[in-house]
């Protein structure tokens, strides 16, 4: 008899557990069908696919078991000056630790649409950072607009999401979706220094030179850089990088002049022709030597002798 009242009692538990996660996702649907959902949110359509691949079940308030996670995003939120970032970008005003500690440890006090909310914003807010790592937040090429709309192959937002919280180390895999080039490294171990440790320490360091390393990453997360070889213009400094896998070249390299400057672009080259013909545009023609020709009557002649010696040079 008494196995038999243990094995209703089960029973019964399962079924009221099984109840609370209907009436959850219920609401989680509820909300995501609202007529102004999105309103709010950064990436509202990368928020319902997230739930629908989640089971339209809560990812953040959970059991105190079971909140390791979510206080592992919070604090990414609260830390994300260390990769050049701005915490206004991911709803700052929205998020009480107090609100969040109760509806964690004592959730009938809460409402069923706070919760929802609270939880939906912290979705949006999470997939916000994880396409800011990866994309960068201003790409030109990878706009929000685009990244929301979805089919990207390259990259699946919701999916890391879902991995960093089916996995064993949550925070790790969040920043794994970022840039894996040395000099972005560098960077970051620099920003999270000056924006972390420095904070607390005797050091200050101007903030104009932190908003140099903040766009320089920026710009690395722009890159898109996939495999282990890619080459590397840097035009403020002349110089080009070759980038392999044990190791790097360095070479010279001519950029525009302000008034013609050298355009910024993120390409995959197919081939490389070594000692090119010459061919001079009409623009370059009338606007740069044309001028000098006329002050010297020497110089195109002088011009295209040395060009000659140039190409020569490099056949032999």
């Amino acid at each position: 008899m008494r196995t038999l009242m243990n094995l209703v009692l089960l029973l019964c538990i399962a079924s009221g557990v099984k109840g609370q996660e209907i009436k959850f996702q219920q609401a989680i649907r509820a909300e995501l069908n609202k007529p102004r959902f999105g309103v709010e949110l950064h990436f509202p359509n990368s928020v319902k696919r997230f739930y629908k691949a989640n089971g339209f079940n809560y990812a953040w308030i959970k059991s105190k078991t079971e909140a390791d996670r979510t206080w592992a995003g919070m604090l990414l939120l609260d830390c994300v000056l260390q990769f050049g970032l701005n915490r206004k970008d991911y709803h700052p005003e929205k998020f009480s630790y107090d609100s969040l500690r109760t509806m964690i440890n004592e959730p009938e006090k809460m409402s069923e649409s706070a919760k929802v909310q609270y939880e939906i914003l912290l979705t949006d807010a999470m997939i916000t950072l994880i396409n800011h790592l990866h994309y960068g937040k201003l790409n030109p090429e990878f706009t929000a607009t685009r990244i929301d709309r979805g089919g990207l192959m390259s990259f699946n937002t919701e999916s890391e999401l879902i991995k960093a919280l089916s996995g064993k180390d949550f925070m790790m895999t969040i920043l794994n979706v970022q840039p894996k080039v040395k000099d972005y490294e560098a960077l970051q171990s620099y920003m999270r220094l000056i924006k972390g440790q420095y904070v607390d320490d005797c050091y200050e360091v101007p903030e104009a030179e932190a908003r140099k390393v903040a766009i320089n990453m920026e710009r690395l997360r722009w890159a898109n850089f996939n495999g282990e070889t890619y080459l590397q213009i840097n035009i403020p400094s002349y110089s080009l990088t070759l980038h392999e896998k044990d190791t790097t070249y360095d070479f010279k390299v001519i950029v525009g002049k302000l008034e013609a400057k050298t355009p910024v672009l993120s390409s995959v080259i197919g081939y490389i022709t070594t000692g090119p013909g010459q061919k001079v545009s009409y623009r370059v023609f009338t606007k740069e030597l044309l001028p000098q020709a006329v002050k010297n009557t020497d110089f195109l002649k002088t011009t295209i002798m040395s060009c000659t010696i140039v190409k020569e040079s490099i056949y032999r």
